[in-house]
């Protein structure tokens, strides 16, 4: 069923249902009005006792008539919505049908577009062809009367020169008086009794006779009309040749556009195959093929190189993601190890020995937490990579929260000598300056020997916030301080029992996401300064 059909079967359906709740409320309109009448009458007639009654009855009737007008106009609407609903679906089935019928690949998309736009323009021009033939034809024609008439009526409208031009031109030349009396005919034989004498049409016009057909021409002169008629059959013909020849013109047109198209389509689309056999070649254990983009000048090199780029981040991630896994199963097999050796000797022999089982018992308590700890800042890292850490950003001071840490460190390491000094305010998150704060002093203590200085020193500028840790430990090489922030770095033999190496990348992580940034100035034997730096 075709878009024609649906909306013709709607208008007919609408049609039928408009005019069944028409007739159904004129049968209630005259039911009431004979109800309303019977009441009326009964009112007239009957005591005064009964009136009230009656009065009654009248208000009910027409309060039901109200009711059933309403309920039926609410069912008409609820129906022709039925209809109007079942229209829509079956023209989006149609327009469905029509879609699902178009070529879904690209290539065949751009050879559809190719042919539609060839057939187009050749079937523009043979229309063209052909109405410019025809014109012309029609115009020459007519141009071939009207010198035949002005000739004759040189000439007087003589038998003899009408007799001759008649053969010379192909023509039939018929004469008339002015009440219709034919005076002569030549030409065509038996043609001009059936030559239609015009009296007003002063344009030549066509007309068919048998098989035939003619353009006829009248022009009025003294008092006769002269009727030309010329045969087209000739010039129909010639016109017949010129569409055939457009029509299998358009075919060709047509079944070359198809060709051609889709030929350039394959070669344009080639490309894009080579990039996808590519990207399929492409794989966990090498992600080093690259495509060349030497041979490729078209748009499409962007894409290679985009390509390319997608290809450089997916291979960096993905051997930074292997070196962290890697390096996250080194730092647990220690402590494995070592809760795995200690549990063995428990089970064996050790649980006899009080001293041995205490030492297992507080190394497995120990490890347990080192593992608890190494997990934490593990899964810190990784929601820090997925955005999904929850920050609160605001303008905040300082100092509160470097005076409650540090309040903190003095309680817990009270052999160490702490101070802050200054003031700032930075656009921060106070929850994770704390933690920075913590992973920062607690990486100097370890660092300071006992007595040592640790600072933490505020100042700021128009711009920005300055936050500095200073302390007079160990220090570190230039070598070991342009790897500390990486993960699971250890600068040397001595930091394996202090630590996991994750704690300052979660400090420079820390430190990022609050859109500030982290640097460190240290030197061997003298002390390091950790710099940070926060948005005002």
């Amino acid at each position: 069923m075709n878009k024609k059909q649906i909306k013709a079967d709607f208008k007919r359906l609408k049609k039928e249902l408009k005019l069944n709740f028409k007739n159904g409320k004129t049968k209630r309109k005259y039911a009431y009005r004979a109800k309303k009448e019977e009441l009326l009458y009964k009112k007239k007639t009957a005591e005064k006792g009964n009136k009230i009654s009656i009065k009654k009855a009248l208000k009910a009737a027409k309060r039901d008539y109200k009711k059933e007008a309403f309920l039926q106009k609410s069912i008409y609407l609820e129906k022709l919505n039925i209809l109007k609903k079942k229209k829509r679906d079956q023209l989006d089935s149609v327009v469905k049908i029509v879609t699902e019928r178009v070529p879904e690949s690209l290539s065949g998309n751009l050879t559809l577009s190719y042919v539609l736009i060839f057939f187009g323009f050749a079937l523009l021009q043979s229309l063209l062809v052909i109405i410019a033939t025809g014109y012309t034809i029609d115009k020459r024609a007519t141009d071939s009367l009207t010198t035949v008439a002005n000739t004759l009526k040189a000439g007087q409208l003589q038998q003899e020169l009408a007799k001759a031009v008649a053969e010379e031109n192909d023509m039939n030349i018929a004469l008339y008086t002015e009440d219709g009396t034919p005076v002569y005919s030549y030409g065509m034989e038996d043609f001009s009794e059936h030559l239609p004498y015009n009296r007003t049409y002063e344009k030549p016009f066509s007309f068919r006779y048998q098989t035939e057909n003619f353009l006829i021409y009248t022009v009025r002169e003294d008092g006769y009309s002269l009727n030309l008629a010329k045969s087209m059959n000739a010039e129909n013909a010639f016109l017949s040749i010129v569409v055939n020849i457009m029509l299998i013109s358009a075919v060709l047109v047509l079944t070359i556009s198809y060709f051609v198209g889709y030929r350039t389509a394959r070669s344009l689309l080639r490309p894009i195959g080579v990039l996808s056999r590519a990207m399929n070649e492409v794989s966990s254990a090498d992600l080093s093929a690259r495509l060349s983009t030497d041979n490729i000048r078209t748009e499409l090199r962007e894409v290679v190189d985009s390509y390319n780029r997608m290809l450089d981040k997916i291979e960096d991630a993905y051997l930074r993601q292997k070196q962290f896994v890697s390096d996250a199963s080194h730092e647990l097999r220690t402590p494995l190890a070592i809760i795995s050796g200690y549990s063995d000797i428990l089970s064996r022999w050790g649980a006899e020995d009080p001293v041995i089982r205490q030492e297992a018992l507080d190394a497995i308590v120990t490890q347990s937490a080192n593992m608890q700890t190494l997990l934490e800042r593990l899964l810190y890292i990784t929601r820090s990579e997925n955005g999904s850490l929850q920050l609160e950003l605001s303008e905040n001071a300082l100092s509160p929260v470097c005076k409650e840490v540090l309040q903190d460190f003095k309680t817990i390491h009270p052999e160490k000598q702490f101070s802050l000094s200054g003031e700032a305010k930075g656009v921060c998150d106070p929850h994770l300056v704390r933690q920075l704060l913590t992973i920062l002093l607690d990486n100097a203590v370890k660092f300071t020997a006992k007595q040592g200085r640790i600072s933490i020193d505020l100042s700021e500028d128009e711009t920005h916030a300055y936050l500095a840790i200073t302390d007079n430990g160990t220090g570190m090489s230039e070598e070991i301080a342009a790897h500390i922030f990486e993960r699971f770095y250890k600068g040397d033999s001595s930091h394996n029992e202090k630590g996991f190496g994750l704690g300052l990348s979660i400090a420079k992580l820390i430190t990022e996401s609050q859109g500030g940034t982290i640097s460190v100035l240290s030197s061997l034997g003298k002390g390091s300064t950790f710099s940070i730096k926060f948005k005002k």
